[in-house]
């Protein structure tokens, strides 16, 4: 590491320190409530889609699965001139489904002759290297959100490179304890393909993708609605329908990660397409419906400079759990089983 560069990282290392209140950034430290809640929220600012759903603080590693919206009715009248009593609903949807947040690290190694580089091209490559981090971490959650199936206790990288294995995900939640909501397809016709398969175009379960999406919608009944619905589209599916023109929904740079809203909506909801989504998914919901948990005080960070490796190495981990909020008011399709009655033929 050239001279120029360790001054840098020193400085770096001292600035971190003292924002995190250590004495050493080289020992494992745990982070106070407001630099764990400031670093969440920078997460969620780095990215459009994260700014959407529920990213919530909680206290426990294991607990109940709670919402913010009331998705029961509660209008009602109860006559009490005699033993009746008024009977409030239960706000939050309990359902008796649990969380479970699991470690989760984000560690990042920086080769020597990296830091050099960034030493010299970019002055500032402390806070660009900061929101580097940050917004992987962002892209991270989503894939393990969109792709988690199960929590190993070692993960591989190589064999489940959608992060299948860090978390069980938002698709995995309703998949299992929704099932009637998580539409795997049926066969069509005397096509022999195989056990489950949902056919998109003329002649195919569903004529277009308009009818796929109200037929969604539709699924979910009227008092779990919230009137925020939005379908979130796969890009296979929305380039087959060469009617609709994407247009760039986000503004500032840090939000630029191919997040687009749809000019002209599918089946009367709100339609988007958002990046590291199944090329052929589809799930309709009100994105706060998609919930996102952290354990306060389980945020733990330490760098250590490692010359037996010539790099430098950032531990980052944080408890994480991923759920959907009322299962009832999200309806979503398998994407490997979607597939274009072209490809039938």
């Amino acid at each position: 590491m050239l001279q120029r560069t360790r001054g840098l990282y020193n400085k770096y290392c001292g600035d971190v320190a003292k924002s995190y209140g250590t004495a050493n950034v080289t020992t494992q430290y745990a982070a106070t409530e407001p630099r764990e809640q400031t670093l969440n929220n920078a997460i969620q600012e780095s990215n459009a889609f994260l700014k959407l759903i529920s990213i919530i603080g909680v206290e426990e590693l294991v607990g109940e699965v709670d919402t913010m919206q009331l998705h029961s009715t509660v209008a009602g009248r109860t006559d009490t001139s005699g033993d009746g009593e008024r009977q409030p609903q239960l706000a939050g949807a309990p359902d008796g489904r649990e969380f479970r947040c699991a470690q989760t690290n984000f560690d990042v190694g920086i080769l020597y002759s990296i830091l050099d580089t960034w030493s010299v091209k970019y002055p500032q490559f402390a806070k660009l290297y900061r929101e580097m981090v940050l917004h992987r971490w962002g892209l991270d959650r989503m894939l393990i959100g969109f792709y988690g199936m199960s929590v190993a206790a070692t993960t591989n990288r190589v064999a489940n490179p959608l992060l299948q294995d860090v978390n069980k995900g938002w698709m995995y939640d309703l998949m299992t304890n929704k099932p009637s909501n998580y539409i795997l397809g049926e066969n069509i016709g005397t096509v022999e393909v195989p056990e489950y398969q949902i056919a998109l175009g003329a002649g195919g379960d569903y004529a277009n993708l308009d009818c796929l999406v109200k037929d969604l919608k539709n699924l979910i009944p009227v008092q779990y609605r919230t009137g925020n619905e939005v379908a979130i589209v796969g890009e296979e599916l929305v380039a087959e329908d060469t009617n609709k023109v994407l247009e760039l929904h986000a503004q500032t740079p840090s939000e630029r990660v191919n997040f687009h809203v749809l000019e002209k909506s599918y089946g009367g909801v709100t339609s988007m397409v958002v990046p590291l989504f199944p090329a052929r998914g589809l799930i309709v919901t009100d994105p706060k419906n998609l919930q996102l948990r952290w354990q306060r005080s389980s945020l733990r960070r330490r760098s250590e400079d490692k010359p037996s490796k010539n790099m430098i190495i950032d531990y980052n981990s944080q408890n994480e759990g991923y759920n959907i909020g009322e299962l009832n008011a999200a309806v979503a399709i398998e994407g490997d089983n979607l597939k274009f009655t072209k490809e039938l033929a």
